[in-house]
């Protein structure tokens, strides 16, 4: 038997004549040595004794707990070893699959073995240079061992990442990317130096980061993830917070996930992601061959992924291949076709035309040229100059379309049509006009992971044949293709399309379609520039957009100067009213007192509520705040239909709501929220919950969550338009619907911050969010968050903290420590266990004078934090606390705000953790 003989076993590779294990899964505790490749955790284990480099070691203590025995070997030195069997030298030889990755070269008597581990021949930019050797038996990983695994080069996709991000920071959201915490961050991390991104870096991210800074490895500028900063920088995360609530606390997020696996078309799906970028610290097919080319071996194994297919693919090139592992992977491969001669894409980017283009007012391309024009600045103010000189070259038809493409969707929200056109058809459409294969194209998309830039490109490729298509023609199209049902109708049209589109229109079209503008343009800029092109008030244009929920009526109604013919139309559902915040029963009655003097400044009257005898001088109107969903029910003869909150209908989700709605007499617009309810017992949202996203009624449903609708507003009654009418006047045409179909809100007449006060606590008891205060004479202002609406969600309770860190906070803030970190006591330990984080609610006296302090009791400092000696005492209100992993006490506050500084109180008269964990409770 040879000394090389080779065995599969326990999920690695064994040479038992040697007592060497490869990268086992499972722990090795005999005699044997084991040789691990690098720090991932399904290369690592708890063995007895290791092999391994140092990035590799000190990355495995940072990630695993445990003993064991260590043999570092710098990279390019052969060692001998001997466990149980024949003396043999080791070399340990970068990998280039991440810092610290090793190949191993084993030579034993006349023979020499290289094991690869996970490996890459491209050069990264955090990780050594791969340097392989000649060896007589090579057992390589096979990971994207098929063809059609070639990945595009690294700058490429470098690029598409930061054009990514840019965009999503332009729009107002977070950029979160995704990528595993060891290797990929940090190679994605290097790609970003130049990019002058924000970044942050999950925990985990971080912790691996500042171990590679400590070999000497530089990184541009970061941040560790604080929930309350993140949003609007970059965050790069581990896959697994694709689907957790930390995204979900980030409000608006575009993320993207790297990966090799971006390759296959449907990745982005499977990670719920936006975009899918091929960034891999793997050998790509090609660079699977060239590993076998360099090291010339006599015998192949190959390992993972594709192994079968890959040593088939060898043996048919003529090399002694086999595999030795058959695992599975996920894997969804294009089918190819033999490549197509196709012209080089030009080296000209797509905004180079668009400065030397002439305007063609009414053409499409017209459209586009502004759209490229508006995305290459990230001035607000000349966004708006360029739109608002677009939209004075228009006439009356294309303004009412472009207005609303310019907000990135190829129809007004509140219309609620959906094209219903997938990546496949744009893709097909795409390949039938250039006749490449989809493999050429997902090489392509690869590079940009944006279908519009995708678009661009493939167009590009091809000789022009643009039809100058109208803006009419476009707008048809859209039509078509709306009416056009599944993709063998929708193919044809969207290709003809394409085929008479420049690449500029092509690209523009496409992420119309896909409601991907990302030019940086909001639908409130677009109000500006309406405003501003035909010199009409902001106020009007807003508010006749608010009320006609299309802002392309809106445009051509400002063009024409009929802003005030903008009127309330049944099945046109408008924006609701919202009610502000207070913190306090006395902020509302002193809103309340203010309420009442400019009444009776305007009329000296009083304008009593409906059902209530005026015995009062100063009264105000008191209702509860339902936990539910704002609903806006429309009814017209036998005709309901319901829209949520963002205006989407929802009448197949409440059936029962809309039959209730259908024995009431009259025409109506009713605004109210629907609420979970069996009998009087109003139940959890988390229950209403299960009934949303429903697109056909259940027959059983209304029996196991029932629901009911609770009104409080009348918007319009048989042709009667009510907005501009007072609340009391709305209310008590309201009480004089017949039928008894819905609940109507109850309100209470208070008179004191008191009263209102015992309001509240019998809001809560009756397991309602709390209170809702209105002024009886307002009117209703759609969209609008004013002060005639007030709301009252007073914190759930509040604890005594004391700060264990400070840090510098930001805009006005950022030369003084504004942000707090801030804990409570174990009562069992005596040590303090961080709880939550607050930068709210202090006077900028209070944060000057708090800086002044903590400056001079810093105790260590690392980046923008500071720890500082515990002598602080803060009462924090908070909405609820509930469990988190990411702070010590394994506690966090729901919105966590400053009552005030505790001067009266030291830290030993802190609340405790005990305290604190019997406050845990649901959401309400």
């Amino acid at each position: 038997m040879s000394a090389l003989d080779i065995q599969f076993h326990r999920g690695g590779v064994f040479l038992p004549k040697l007592g060497l294990w490869l990268d086992p899964h499972l722990p090795i505790a005999g005699p044997e040595q084991v040789f691990i490749s690098h720090a991932h955790s399904d290369h690592t284990g708890i063995h007895r004794e290791i092999i391994v480099s140092e990035p590799t070691s000190r990355l495995m203590h940072a990630r695993i707990a445990g003993e064991w025995s260590e043999n570092i070997l710098p990279f390019g030195t052969s060692r001998q070893f001997k466990a149980t069997g024949f003396p043999y030298n080791l070399t340990l030889l970068p990998a280039g699959h991440i810092f610290g990755s090793a190949m191993s070269l084993v030579e034993v008597e006349s023979s020499s073995l290289l094991y690869t581990g996970d490996f890459k021949l491209r050069q990264g930019l955090s990780a050594e240079k791969c340097e392989p050797r000649k060896a007589d038996i090579l057992i390589m990983e096979t990971t994207y061992g098929r063809p059609h695994y070639k990945f595009p080069p690294t700058p490429e996709v470098i690029r598409g990442v930061i054009r990514f991000c840019r965009e999503a920071l332009d729009n107002d959201e977070t950029a979160v990317l995704l990528g595993y915490s060891l290797g990929k961050s940090q190679e994605l991390l290097c790609g970003l130096a130049d990019a002058g991104l924000p970044i942050m870096l999950h925990g985990t991210v971080h912790k691996l980061t500042k171990i590679y800074e400590q070999f000497g490895q530089c990184f541009p500028a970061y941040e560790k993830y604080e929930s309350s900063l993140a949003r609007g920088k970059v965050l790069l995360c581990p896959p697994n917070v694709s689907n957790s609530n930390m995204l979900r606390n980030l409000g608006r997020c575009r993320i993207a996930v790297l990966t090799g696996w971006a390759v296959d078309p449907n990745c982005r799906f499977r990670y719920n992601a936006h975009a899918a970028f091929p960034l891999s610290d793997h050998a790509d097919f090609t660079d699977l061959i060239s590993l076998v080319e360099q090291v010339q071996p006599k015998k192949i194994y190959t390992l993972h992924g594709f192994a079968a297919e890959f040593a088939q693919t060898l043996r048919e090139r003529g090399y002694d291949a086999q595999a030795l592992s058959q695992e599975e992977q996920l894997s969804l491969p294009l089918t190819l076709t033999p490549p197509k001669k196709i012209k080089p894409p030009s080296r000209e980017t797509d905004l180079t035309p668009v400065r030397a283009q002439a305007p063609q007012p009414l053409g499409f391309a017209a459209f586009a040229t502004t759209c490229a024009a508006v995305g290459s600045t990230t001035k607000k103010l000349e966004k708006t100059r360029i739109l608002a000189d677009y939209f004075k070259t228009l006439d009356r038809d294309s303004l009412l379309l472009t207005s609303v493409w310019f907000t990135g969707v190829p129809f007004p929200s509140s219309q609620n049509k959906i094209l219903q056109l997938g990546w496949a058809v744009i893709r097909d459409s795409l390949c039938a006009i250039s006749g490449m294969d989809q493999g050429e194209f997902g090489q392509i998309y690869l590079k940009h992971s944006d279908l519009g830039e995708t678009t661009f490109e493939v167009l590009q490729r091809e000789e022009s044949s643009s039809q100058m298509q109208s803006v009419k023609q476009t707008g048809e199209l859209f039509d078509a293709l709306l009416a056009a049902r599944g993709p063998i109708a929708k193919l044809p049209l969207l290709t003809r399309a394409l085929r008479e589109s420049s690449p500029l229109e092509g690209k523009y079209l496409v992420k119309i379609l896909t409601g991907d503008l990302r030019i940086g343009l909001k639908e409130g800029l677009v109000e500006d520039a309406i405003a501003q092109a035909f010199e009409a008030p902001l106020d009007k244009v807003k508010s006749a957009n608010l009320l006609l929920g299309h802002i392309g009526e809106t445009a051509v109604l400002a063009q024409h100067q009929q802003l005030n013919s903008a009127s309330l139309v049944p099945y046109r559902p408008v924006k609701y009213m919202l009610a502000s915040p207070e913190e306090t029963a006395a902020d509302i009655w002193q809103r309340v007192i203010e309420w009442h003097d400019k009444g009776r400044a305007r009329n000296g009257t009083e304008l009593p509520l409906p059902n209530f005898p005026a015995d009062h001088l100063i009264t105000v109107w008191v209702e509860d705040k339902y936990d539910g969903i704002r609903a806006q029910l429309h009814k017209v003869g036998n005709a309901v239909a319901i829209y949520s909150r963002d205006l989407k209908e929802i009448t197949s989700t409440f059936l029962e709501v809309a039959d209730k709605a259908r024995k009431l007499e009259g025409d109506f617009i009713l605004d109210g929220e629907i609420v979970g309810m069996r009998g009087e017992q109003v139940l959890p949202y988390s229950e209403l919950q299960k009934r949303l996203g429903r697109k056909e009624g259940d027959l059983f449903m209304g029996e196991q969550l029932p629901v009911q609708l609770v009104v409080f507003d009348l918007l319009w009654i048989n042709g009667e338009n009510l907005l501009d009418q007072p609340l009391a006047v709305r209310r008590a045409r309201l009480e004089k619907i017949e039928g008894s179909a819905f609940r109507l809100a109850r309100i209470t007449r208070v008179h004191s911050s008191e009263e209102i006060e015992e309001a509240f606590t019998a809001a809560r008891a009756r397991d309602n969010e709390g209170l809702i205060i209105k002024e009886p004479s307002s009117v209703y202002t759609p969209g609008r968050r004013g002060l005639a609406w007030l709301k009252l969600k007073k914190a759930f309770a509040t604890l005594d903290c004391v700060v264990v860190g400070a840090e510098y906070g930001h805009g006005k803030r950022k030369d003084v420590l504004s942000d707090y970190t801030f804990a409570v006591r174990d009562d069992k330990t005596g040590e303090l266990k961080t709880i939550g984080k607050a930068y709210s609610g202090l006077t900028d006296v209070e944060i000057a004078q708090l800086t002044s302090h903590f400056l001079k009791r810093v105790e260590w400092q690392k980046g923008r934090f500071h720890a500082v000696k515990p002598d602080t005492v803060l009462e924090i209100a908070f909405d609820l606390i509930q469990p988190s992993s990411r702070h010590s006490s394994g506690l966090a506050m729901r919105f966590p705000r400053i009552i005030r500084i505790r001067t009266d109180k030291t830290i030993n008269e802190i609340d405790t953790l005990a305290t604190a964990t019997a406050l845990v409770k649901p959401a309400r």
